[in-house]
Formats: structure tokens, C-alpha cells, sequence
């Protein structure tokens, strides 16, 4: 009786692994231990391929819609051409990345904690604007508000950065093997001049608390694994600048649906963010950080002009840059492609234009990589001579 049971046990045993293996041979299966790696010297093969060795067609102040004509003509009789530098718009963050191909985006958020303070605009008081009333109730609400500049530029796409992350993270979980976007946020405080009729709203300046709160609006939408952190990529390194020299960005194949953040702001905006974490520990957003500093990875150079061979330079080195195509709206109202032709040849990995589609002002100025697939190309510097197009295919 004893046998007949020992007899069992290693049949059924046997069984078990047989049907395993046949399940393991079938399925093509493989122990992790056994998956393809990818050192910081291996560039031979599409998953091989990093995020800092692509270029990605960006927009800037993404949110960001015209002004209204009649407040255009109401205070141009107080300052003739007062919103030249600001006659520009973007559709909605999930059009543009859905039809233009946009993988970067920039929003501009000022502190609202008590809510209400951008819920009347001056300008759009002086008109009775009908976009002030109807988001009237969500800008009365406590939380980041995203803007251009408060009482004159104020209309945008998207009027909290909870809502305009969460267009984003909608569109990301409906399109899973996109390219990585990254999301510029920009942390806005600046008290403006009043002048003509206009008196401006006083902004909440930002302290250490509100800067991570700031992250918290971060994680209030997305899930940790959907985003790309400098706790990723710094890994087992002791500083970031470290992990990205020595070990370099994670790969396209690990980055595919995943979003990641970085500051905009420098100076006291970035110190504030950094305190108590001069390597960004537990932090959602990278920051704009020259060679050198533990937190080095990401470089704003929005100067394509006069930063060029810099900006090929520390692409080179492997850092991420953000570069600009074009200023408001010089390129636009001349047709001028000097800045756009250094931005794209220096090899800045984000390329912002505010031009992604033809200028409205009849110059013909438009952006647009000049080898795809669509607004995303092998990067001109970094990229290994075997990048593909068809690598980057979504």
C-alpha cells in the first residue's frame, strides 16, 4: 500500500514537470535570468535602443489657448501690440498627441490652495468673457491652476493640473506602446506690473511644501510603475548623475507607456525641491541641472542658438536636453529657420515648438522632424548608426 502510494506521488511529480516543460516549449517562455540585457555599450538591437537616444517633437506652453480678440483690441489702445509674444494656441493635450504625435508637453501651474484666486480675471472681467464663466466653479476650487499668466493669458485647454495630467494618463493607458512622454512642469509665482486697466492677482509664492505637493497632485493620477522616476534611474548608483554617465537611461522597450516629469524651473524653485534630497530620493520630477550635481540627468537649454554645440555636447555625455524651435512668434511672423535647424541638428532629445502645425500668420513656418516615423526620429547625435525608423514605431 505504501508503494502504491510512493508509486503515485512520483507519477503525478512526473506528470507535472513533463506538462511545465511541454507549457515552457510551447509558450517560448524564458527565466529572467536567461532575457536579453542591455549594457550602456550595447546600441546593436531595437530593445537595446535608450530613451536619450531618440528625438521627440514637443510643444511649448501646451495648455495654452489665443486670447480673446476683443481683450487683444481693448488693451492694445493701452499698449499697441501687447499680445504679439503671446498670440498662439494648442489644441487639447490628447489631440495633440494623438494627431500631431507630440511626446512632450509644458504646463505652467500657480498654487491656488485656497481656490478662487484665477476664478475672476481681470481681463476677462474688463469683457465678460464667456470662458471665465464657464470655468468659473473648477477655478473656485483649491489646487494647482494651469496658466500662462494670470488676468491676461488665462484661457488654456485645461484649467487644473489634475485634469490636464489626467488627459494624458487617459490617453497613455489607451495607446500602451507609445514613446515615452515627458511632462515639463513650470512652477509660476511672479507678481505682475498692473498697468491700463488691468490689476493683477498677487500669486501664492511657492515654499518647500508646495513643491511637493506638487507630486502628490503627480501621484494622485498616475500609478507608480507608469512612471518614470530618478529613483529608477539612478537604481543602485549613488547619484544620478552617476547612474546616467556610467549606466545610462533605461531602455525604449522599458519606457514604452510610461510618462516622466521634470521641473522646468530653476534657481529657487529647484533648490526648494531639493531639499532634504539632493539626489531627487523619492521624487516624481527630475530637474534642470548642469553637469557636475548629484541630480544631474536633465538640462533645460532653451537657447538653441547660442547653446548649440553645448546642447550636442552633454547629449553626447548621455544627459537628457529640452531645446526650443522657435520664440514667440518671431519664427512664426517671419518664417525664420535658423533656431529650428540648430535645435534639431544639436540633437536635444525634446524639441518644443509652439508651431507644430503651420503658422497662422502666412510665413509657412511649421516644425517638423525631418525623418520619422512622425514626430520622432533616431537622434543625430547619440543614436547608434544601426537605429532604424521602424525601431521608434508606435
Amino acid at each position: 500500500m505504501r508503494l502504491t502510494i510512493m508509486s503515485s506521488v512520483l507519477l503525478n511529480l512526473f506528470f507535472f514537470t513533463a506538462l511545465a516543460v511541454g507549457c515552457f516549449i510551447v509558450t517560448g517562455a524564458v527565466p529572467a535570468s536567461a532575457q536579453e540585457t542591455c549594457t550602456n555599450q550595447d546600441h546593436t538591437s531595437p530593445t537595446c535602443l535608450r530613451l536619450n537616444q531618440i528625438q521627440v517633437l514637443g510643444s511649448h506652453n501646451s495648455y495654452k489657448r489665443w486670447p480673446a480678440q476683443s481683450l487683444i483690441d481693448l488693451l492694445d489702445e493701452h499698449r499697441d501690440g501687447w499680445a504679439n509674444d503671446i498670440s498662439y494656441e494648442h489644441p487639447p493635450l490628447a489631440e495633440q498627441l494623438e494627431r500631431l504625435g507630440l511626446r512632450q508637453f509644458e504646463l505652467d501651474v500657480f498654487a491656488d490652495p485656497d481656490g478662487g484666486l484665477y476664478a475672476e480675471p481681470a481681463g476677462g472681467v474688463l469683457i465678460a468673457d464667456p470662458e471665465m464663466t464657464r470655468h468659473r466653479s473648477v477655478m473656485n476650487r483649491p489646487g494647482f491652476k494651469v496658466l500662462h499668466s494670470q488676468d491676461t493669458d488665462y484661457r488654456s485647454t485645461c484649467q487644473t493640473l489634475q485634469a490636464c495630467l489626467i488627459e494624458i494618463h487617459d490617453w497613455s493607458l489607451s495607446n500602451p506602446d507609445h514613446l515615452p512622454i515627458m511632462i515639463l512642469i513650470e512652477l509660476k509665482d511672479a507678481p505682475r506690473q498692473d498697468w491700463g486697466p488691468l490689476s493683477y492677482a498677487v500669486p501664492v509664492p511657492y515654499d518647500h511644501e508646495l513643491t511637493l505637493a506638487v507630486d502628490q497632485d503627480i501621484w494622485k493620477v498616475f500609478d507608480r510603475q507608469h512612471v518614470i522616476t530618478p529613483d529608477d534611474v539612478r537604481g543602485s548608483a549613488s547619484t544620478l548623475e552617476q547612474a546616467v554617465l556610467n549606466n545610462g537611461w533605461p531602455t525604449l522597450a522599458e519606457s514604452r507607456g510610461k510618462v516622466m516629469f521634470a521641473m522646468d524651473n530653476t534657481g529657487r524653485h529647484r533648490d526648494l525641491y531639493l531639499q532634504d534630497s539632493s539626489t531627487l530620493a523619492g521624487r516624481a520630477m527630475f530637474v534642470s541641472m548642469a553637469p557636475g550635481h548629484p541630480a544631474a540627468g536633465f538640462i533645460k537649454m532653451n537657447d538653441a542658438i547660442g547653446d548649440s554645440e553645448l546642447i550636442r555636447d552633454y547629449v553626447s555625455r548621455g544627459f537628457l536636453v529640452r531645446t526650443r524651435s522657435d520664440v514667440p512668434s518671431h519664427e512664426a511672423r517671419t518664417g525664420d529657420t535658423t533656431r529650428k535647424e540648430l535645435a534639431l541638428d544639436s540633437g536635444a532629445q525634446f524639441i518644443s515648438t509652439d508651431y507644430a502645425e503651420p503658422s497662422p500668420f502666412g510665413s509657412g513656418y511649421q516644425v517638423v522632424l525631418p525623418d520619422g516615423p512622425g514626430n520622432v526620429r533616431c537622434n543625430p547625435v547619440s543614436a547608434p548608426e544601426i537605429c532604424q525608423a521602424d525601431w521608434l514605431a508606435e
